[in-house]
């Protein structure tokens, strides 16, 4: 299982399942997840699973919103995390696609789509129950296409700038602001 470019598929993420790096997942959990899985993204069951959903809200955060995955991605995540051996090989090259992103977020080396730079101010805002968020179109023809919270911007206060992609694109667009006190 030799891999020359980043993993394609996240094989936790596909069986609804958080990587923590060690073998505490037993059989048991992951043919519970496996057979879940199975069930949300089968073509003919997915609508009714959809309404009853039995997973954790954690859990329901980590697929992929509105795109299922198919049986065979969902078997080949199986078969792989069921094995010790593929496991653990599979754990290794997680590991190391995460640390080389991790290091390209750090040094700036990420490619965007698009990457445009606008000032805060340049976006429009609008206030909602104690919150602001601010919003810019998108030449794709969503309207807030560029959406960022103040959530958002309390979490990047100290470098002063956030890259947020739009929501109906792959465009991307790096947001100055400054924090004043008081």
């Amino acid at each position: 299982m030799t891999r020359r470019g980043p993993l394609t598929h996240d094989y936790y993420e596909i069986l609804h399942l958080r990587f923590t790096g060690n073998t505490t997942l037993s059989k048991q959990d992951l043919k519970v997840a496996y057979h879940k899985a199975l069930l949300k993204h089968h073509p003919d069951k997915a609508s009714s699973v959809a309404k009853s959903t039995d997973l954790p809200a954690s859990d329901q955060d980590l697929s992929r919103e509105g795109t299922p995955y198919t049986i065979d991605e969902i078997t080949t995540a199986y078969k792989t995390l069921s094995d010790p051996q593929l496991r653990a090989e599979y754990d290794r090259a997680l590991r190391l696609d995460r640390g080389r992103l991790a290091e390209r977020e750090k040094t700036g080396a990420v490619f965007h789509t698009g990457l445009e730079v606008v000032d805060l101010e340049d976006l429009a805002c609008e206030e909602q129950d104690d919150s602001a968020f601010w919003y810019r179109g998108c030449r794709c023809g969503d309207e807030k296409g560029f959406l960022v919270t103040e959530n958002d911007l309390e979490r990047e206060a100290e470098h002063g700038e956030i890259v947020i992609g739009c929501r109906g694109c792959s465009l991307w667009m790096k947001i100055l602001f400054a924090v004043e006190d008081g």
